[in-house]
């Protein structure tokens, strides 16, 4: 659990230098809410400076981009991306890294058998189209 919190804050001072923003400007921290056998649920908490920012207009691109700089290390250092609360639509890039082939390909299936018309969690977890993958992909590519 070490090495991934430590490495995780790291990987958010180092995208927010990317940005301009000091060590000492940010917040991180963590917060084990589980243990179970096989590990622990941790939360990832960060805060950045937005009014030291420039140009303003870039604010969410620069949090997505530290967000998604840190989900790397997460994933680097045997983390997740999501707990009992899910994946969603902000997370669900990061689900080819997270789950099996076959576990796509199931969950898939149970949305198509079970919700046809995709009214249930629409578009959370799975693509609705591999335009919008694409589109999604490109986004955090360019983020990057």
């Amino acid at each position: 659990m070490a090495p991934l919190c430590k490495n995780v804050k790291q990987s958010i001072y180092d995208a927010g230098a990317v940005h301009g923003l000091k060590k000492e400007d940010m917040f991180v921290s963590f917060r084990v809410t589980q243990l179970y056998e096989t590990g622990a649920a941790i939360y990832v908490y960060f805060s950045m400076p937005f009014d030291k920012v420039r140009p303003r207009e870039n604010i969410i691109e620069m949090y997505e981009d530290v967000e998604n700089r840190s989900r790397d290390a997460v994933f680097k250092y045997g983390g997740s991306i999501s707990h009992h609360h899910g994946v969603g639509k902000l997370r669900k890039r990061f689900m080819e890294r997270s789950v099996s082939d076959l576990n796509s390909v199931l969950l898939e299936g149970v949305k198509k058998s079970v919700d046809p018309n995709n009214i249930f969690a629409i578009n959370n977890t799975i693509y609705r189209s591999e335009a919008e993958k694409i589109r999604d992909h490109e986004f955090k590519l360019k983020t990057e």
